[in-house]
């Protein structure tokens, strides 16, 4: 349900009138026009602040379990089974393979998948999303957990940035990842699936080498072809091209005019779409069974997973403090919590906005329309992180691919959540030892296939179309993720963009020609095409001062702005208008303004220029710009008299020299 905010002191100070409503002496006042003032006391304003923060309906919000469990059925219970375990098939291989990927052991990929999806079914908004491991929190995560700092680094980084979401959502700070464009976005998202693509190649076809970056990467794949395992790349290639393949089965659909029976044909269409839906699970659990058998009969062609530990993780608070050994100088390093977030540095806040970006677009692509309120999913992710963290969890978000299953699996509640955790669970309790005949070729293949649909290709036409400025953010953030790293690519292309919207800001289009009034009297007209605030005041002043040579000597004596698209203004733009005002005033050129909202015209004669007119409607722009002529021509008062019988204002003269024309 959409919210309606405001500030808080707007919320808690109210005017406290209720003994207006009783009483009669209160009666007798109200009867004589008399108010009693405003009651600001504390005990009304922290009474008003208790209201809004601790009502009943406040914590529904921030608690929407409340609202949809009281109405649970058996017919959501049998769609959020059915949905929880979909997700949990797809979740499971995904997990361990998006755990390598993040330079983890296995099982951790399965740790991030099971809290998370605990925690959303309570505090989340969305029914349709799914919180795990992805891979762009999965490479990005690796970017740090490659300093040494393993499985530590990684946990207290999914703590620090759970802390950052829950603080941005409690403050309202929901509007922060609205200020990073769809280009940035679109860049940022290709760079990052190209770069997970590029570095599954070496498992893909069991390849020996080390590599730090992409283009590292591709160099040292072109130049390490004689360590590729024939094994290997065999089963990788075929089981990128069956997953390939076996994902378009979901769309099969029998003619409306087919022969084979209604409840046949729903049938066949079902297996096809369970197929498609389970395809990691499918193709992962083929190459186990595979691999299995042929070491049976001694026969290892495969690079195989990593032993997977069994069991649950431990239920503990992160490691604030770390130690490692330093091969270089054979000591080991201490590194306290200052020393560990001093290694993290710019990972944390770049790791909470994008979680929670990835999550909130997701979120509102499956919304249908329906209001989202960004600052629970804010809160929701962030508890999320907290509680995964002290299980062991790192960085996670909202999955798109998953979410899409969940959503065509027919999920009615969040509660699908608690199925597919839970699944997750018995998977490390039971299945865990079986993990590790898993061939990290069919892994890799399960995260190309993942990824290489991230890659938006056709964004590009589309902004060639629409606006080609936006290319510009979206190749420098494109390029720079692959030159420099994704962390600074984003933050190029965010500063990038934001810099284009504030020149956009800075140089508002003003239209400006000549105009005459009714009488026949020429003039300037300037019309800014939006609110002129203190990065675009010195431009456009210049623009209106530029227009007086243009013209000729028949209106340079009046400039007529109009400021009908003008809704705010403040005091750079108010001190400049005054200088403006007063320069013409010396030049003998009068300034006129129209259509100025009343807070507009306040924020200028603040400023207390040494001439203001302002009129609300033509008439009286017509009758000021008449009697400033007949006053030049030295007849002001008997043609401001003959002026006045036909328009409703007259001029006065303030002792500050303002000049008003007054209704």
């Amino acid at each position: 349900m959409a919210e309606r905010r405001v500030s808080l002191l707007g919320d808690v100070v109210k005017v406290d009138l209720a003994h207006l409503k009783s009483g009669d002496h209160n009666n007798e006042e109200a009867a004589d026009g008399e108010q009693e003032p405003p009651s600001f006391s504390c005990l009304g304003i922290f009474g008003s602040a208790r209201e809004r923060c601790c009502s009943v309906q406040r914590w529904k919000n921030r608690l929407p379990i409340t609202k949809w469990l009281p109405h649970y059925s058996l017919l959501d219970l049998h769609g959020d089974v059915v949905a929880g375990i979909t997700v949990a098939l797809t979740v499971i291989p995904q997990g361990l393979a998006l755990a390598t990927l993040a330079g983890l052991p296995p099982q951790y990929g399965l740790y991030t998948a099971f809290m998370g999806s605990f925690m959303y079914t309570f505090f989340g908004s969305c029914k349709d999303l799914t919180i795990g491991p992805t891979a762009i929190m999965s490479i990005m995560t690796a970017e740090y957990v490659s300093h040494g700092g393993g499985p530590t680094y990684a946990i207290l980084l999914t703590f620090l940035a759970g802390i950052i979401q829950v603080l941005m959502g409690v403050l309202n700070l929901g509007f922060i990842v609205e200020f990073i464009s769809g280009p940035v976005i679109s860049g940022f998202t290709s760079a990052a699936a190209i770069t997970i693509a590029s570095t599954q190649l070496k498992t893909l076809f069991g390849m020996r080498y080390k590599a730090e970056h992409f283009l590292d990467i591709i160099y040292k794949f072109f130049t390490s072809f004689n360590t590729m395992r024939l094994g290997d790349s065999l089963m990788g290639v075929l089981c990128v091209v069956l997953l390939l393949v076996v994902r378009h089965f979901k769309d099969v659909k029998f003619s409306p005019d087919s022969r084979v029976p209604c409840k046949v044909r729903k049938v066949i269409e079902s297996v096809w779409w369970t197929l498609a839906t389970a395809r990691n699970a499918i193709v992962v659990l083929f190459c186990a069974v595979l691999a299995w058998y042929l070491q049976t009969i001694n026969i290892r062609p495969f690079d195989m997973t990593d032993n997977v530990e069994g069991g649950l993780p431990p239920f503990a608070v992160p490691a604030f403090s770390y130690e490692r050994f330093n091969p270089a100088t054979n000591q080991t390093i201490s590194l306290d919590f200052i020393g560990i977030v001093r290694d993290l540095g710019s990972g944390i806040p770049i790791i909470a906005l994008l979680s929670i970006l990835e999550s909130v677009a997701i979120a509102k692509a499956f919304a249908k329309g329906k209001s989202l309120d960004s600052t629970q999913e804010m809160i929701a992710i962030g508890i999320c992180n907290i509680m995964g963290s002290f299980v062991s969890s790192y960085p996670s978000t909202g999955s798109f691919s998953r979410t899409a299953i969940n959503h065509n699996s027919g999920v009615r509640t969040p509660m699908g959540g608690v199925f597919t955790g839970v699944a997750v669970i018995l998977s490390l309790l039971f299945v865990a030892p079986y993990f590790s005949y898993i061939p990290k070729a069919a892994l890799s293949a399960i995260i190309i296939t993942a990824v290489i649909f991230m890659v938006h290709y056709q964004d590009i036409p589309g902004m060639w179309r629409t606006n080609k400025v936006d290319l510009l953010p979206f190749s420098a953030t494109f390029i720079m993720s692959f030159v420099i790293g994704l962390e600074y690519g984003i933050i190029i292309g965010v500063v990038i963009s934001l810099s284009l919207l504030m020149y956009e800001h800075a140089r508002p289009r003003v239209r400006i020609y000549q105009k005459v009034t009714a009488s026949g009297v020429p003039y300037i007209y300037v019309s800014p095409d939006r609110s002129v605030l203190f990065p675009s005041s010195m431009y456009t002043s210049q623009k209106i001062t530029k227009s007086l040579p243009d013209a000729s000597e028949s209106c340079l004596r009046f400039i007529v702005v109009d400021g009908l698209h003008v809704n705010s203004s403040d005091y750079t733009t108010a001190l400049t208008l005054k200088t403006l005002s007063d320069t013409f005033s010396k030049q003998q050129v009068t300034l006129i303004y129209t259509n100025l909202k009343p807070s507009i015209v306040d924020s200028i004669r603040g400023a207390r220029p040494s001439q203001f007119h302002h009129c609300k409607t033509e008439k009286e722009l017509d009758a000021l710009i008449t009697a400033c002529v007949s006053q030049w021509r030295g007849n002001a008062g008997d043609c401001a008299t003959d002026v006045a019988q036909d328009a409703p204002w007259s001029i006065q003269s303030t002792p500050n020299g303002i000049v008003n024309p007054e209704t």
